[in-house]
C-alpha cells in the first residue's frame, strides 16, 4: 500500500510543479517524500507509546476484586450420611476426587456450600471461589433431580473425613 502511496504523492507533486512552473530534480523529489515518510512514521509510533499507560484497562483502582474463581466439570458426585464425594475433571486430563461436607450447605455465616440449577444442554461443573486468596466457598451447578447419573449413593461403609475447612482442588 505504500508503493501507490508514493506513486500518488509523486504525481500530485509533479502536476503541482507544473501548474507553479516548478521544475526540481528527480532525486530531490525522492529526498523530500522519503522525509516525510519518515516523520510520519516517527509521530505515528510517538503518539501510540504515549497513549499506552502501565495499568491495566480494567484496573481503575476501585473495581478491582479480591474475589477470584476457578471452575472444573463435574463427572459424578456420590453421597454419604455426612458428605458429597465429587469427581471433576483435573490438571491433565485426570480424573480428580474432592470431599465436601454435608454441613457445609446448612445455612448461617459459615456456609461454604452452595448449589445452582443447571440450564439445559450444559455441562455441571464446581465452581470454586477465593477470596484474597484463600478458599471462601463452592459452587455446584448440577441437576437437582436425584434420578440424574450424575448423582450416585457411595459404597455401603465408605469412610470420608469431613473435618475440613478449605477445599484443595487441583486443577
Amino acid at each position: 500500500m505504500s508503493v501507490f502511496l508514493v506513486a500518488y504523492i509523486k504525481r500530485r507533486t509533479r502536476q503541482v510543479d507544473k501548474a507553479l512552473n516548478i521544475e526540481l530534480e528527480e532525486g530531490i523529489m525522492k529526498k523530500i517524500i522519503m522525509a516525510l515518510a519518515v516523520a510520519l512514521a516517527v509521530t505515528v509510533s510517538a503518539v501510540a507509546q504515549s497513549s499506552s499507560s502501565s495499568t491495566p484497562i480494567w484496573n481503575h483502582g476501585d473495581n478491582v476484586s479480591e474475589l477470584s474463581y476457578q471452575s472444573v466439570p463435574i463427572y459424578k458426585i456420590m453421597q454419604t450420611k455426612d458428605a458429597y464425594i465429587v469427581f471433576y475433571l483435573g490438571h491433565g486430563m485426570k480424573v480428580e476426587s474432592q470431599v465436601i461436607p454435608k454441613d457445609w450447605a446448612k445455612r448461617g455465616e459459615d456456609k461454604k456450600l452452595y448449589f445452582r440449577h443447571k440450564a439445559p444442554g450444559l455441562e455441571s461443573s464446581m465452581t470454586v471461589f477465593y477470596r484474597g486468596g484463600s478458599f471462601d466457598h463452592v459452587i455446584l451447578t448440577v441437576e437437582p433431580n436425584p434420578m440424574d447419573p450424575l448423582w450416585a449413593v457411595a459404597p455401603h461403609g465408605t469412610k470420608v473425613d469431613t473435618n475440613i475447612d478449605s477445599l484443595n482442588i487441583k486443577f
